[in-house]
């Protein structure tokens, strides 16, 4: 009876080590991961010279919409969490969604007094868990990133003969 008692406790160490060996994998996967899916936001981003602001596919966010749809189903990638106050939620389609956000991205604008133009900077956040064999979603962890300067397109609209980033 002492030795399976023994073999009991020994075994409940072991399953504990292997499902914090598991976590830790898992962690670092879905890291990595969302490091990556950050990364190819911030330069999707910064292609299109910014983010879509309709809910719909229009013609104007066809361009982000469809790269961002591409990305995420070449990613496949799934988390999805919720967006604080200031940052506007987009769903794996590129589109406006406050429920079930893929991402977050707040726009910072940069005002500049002298003859440069205005100018944006686009900050990113991502959402991923810490997914546990059993007990599943335990977590919930953002990673977040920003652009560089994107200008503002409509200086460019309004004098676009001023500024040689519009020609």
């Amino acid at each position: 009876m002492k030795e399976s008692i023994g073999a009991f406790s020994l075994f409940n160490i072991v399953i504990v080590f292997v499902l914090i060996f598991a976590g830790y994998i898992s962690m670092s996967i879905n890291y990595s991961k969302a490091y990556n899916v950050k990364n190819e936001l911030l330069n999707i981003i910064k292609n299109q010279g910014g983010v879509c602001s309709s809910s719909n596919r229009n013609s104007e966010c066809y361009a982000f919409s469809q790269q961002v749809t591409d990305y995420f189903q070449e990613a496949n990638y799934r988390s999805t969490g919720v967006c604080e106050d200031g940052w506007v939620g987009y769903n794996r389609e590129g589109l406006l969604d406050s429920s079930n956000s893929a991402f977050c991205v707040k726009a910072i604008e940069v005002r500049s007094n002298t003859e440069l133009p205005n100018a944006v900077y686009y900050q990113v956040k991502v959402f991923y868990q810490l997914d546990l064999p059993i007990i599943r979603s335990f977590f919930e962890f953002s990673i977040t990133g920003e652009t560089g300067r994107v200008f503002e397109p409509n200086e460019c609209a309004q004098q676009p003969s001023q500024y040689e980033w519009c020609r």
